[in-house]
């Protein structure tokens, strides 16, 4: 490892959150709408997306992340079909990056917290960029999961964060449940693991590293097995991909993460 540059110290990988944002989730109004099918709506969502969105954002990531990819060949085999997309949560901007870097011209939908959703003036903007908010009742868990069900057959790209919250420029894969592969398990859908991983800058080194995304080849459900059993396979599978290529790489460690001795200790906060 090179010269650690901060230390973040913590309690419980599950639940503990760095995101640099402070923002406070509030309630979807009661008739939101999860998709829209309107082909007015859709076309000004695509106009935003694909000639607005997508050029801003591909020279922000090469001036500010000097972003690359690896594997992106390996899922040419998917340009028919729609597939869940995984990966570790150690940017805000993760989600984007992985939107115009590998998956185009597919549209990705990334799934996100209400606390991202609840951002004042922008719920319309990220909307029709394709964020997805994280159900918290009955009502918003049927609308999720029918719009998560319309994308998939579009052909689209549904991003899941597994790890939910965002630890920045972690190098380390945090657990994650079986729950975040139900959706691919239960349609027969393709999977797709994504691991990013961060270089030292080679000039202005006090800078937050450059990034690297590391694209898997494609994991598609044992049909034959339970719902269970094929949701456990693809959560371990996707687990293995992150975690070896974590590991196995340079990568920089920008952000020391430390768990907490005691949490009423201050020697430890």
């Amino acid at each position: 490892m090179k010269k650690l540059q901060r230390t973040y110290y913590y309690q419980d990988p599950l639940n503990d959150d760095f995101a640099l944002n402070d923002v406070k989730a509030k309630p979807l109004p009661a008739k939101y709408r999860f998709f829209h099918r309107g082909w007015i709506y859709r076309f000004v969502s695509d106009v935003l997306y694909y000639v607005i969105a997508v050029p801003v954002l591909w020279v922000y990531a090469k001036i500010r992340w000097g972003f690359r990819i690896v594997g992106k060949k390996k899922i040419k085999k998917l340009r028919l079909s729609g597939y869940f997309l995984y990966g570790n949560h150690t940017l805000d901007e993760d989600g984007f990056l992985a939107s115009i870097s590998f998956n185009l011209p597919k549209r990705t939908y990334v799934v996100a917290s209400q606390e991202t959703m609840s951002i004042f003036g922008i719920r319309w903007f990220l909307a029709m960029l394709g964020v997805i908010p994280v159900p918290k009742t009955p009502e918003e868990a049927a609308k999720f999961l029918e719009a998560v069900e319309y994308h998939y057959k579009k052909r689209g790209v549904i991003m899941i964060f597994p790890e939910a919250h965002i630890w920045p420029f972690c190098t380390r894969i945090r657990p994650f449940s079986d729950s975040n592969f139900t959706y691919p398990a239960q349609f027969g859908a393709p999977v797709v693991a994504m691991c990013m991983t961060y270089r030292q800058r080679k000039i202005f080194r006090h800078l937050p590293p450059l990034v690297t995304i590391h694209v898997s080849d494609p994991y598609y459900p044992d049909m034959g097995k339970t719902l269970g059993e094929r949701t456990k396979l693809l959560r371990d599978l996707v687990y293995e991909f992150m975690e070896d290529t974590s590991a196995s790489l340079d990568n920089y460690e920008y952000v020391h993460y430390v768990r907490k001795a005691d949490g009423n200790d201050p020697a430890h906060r």
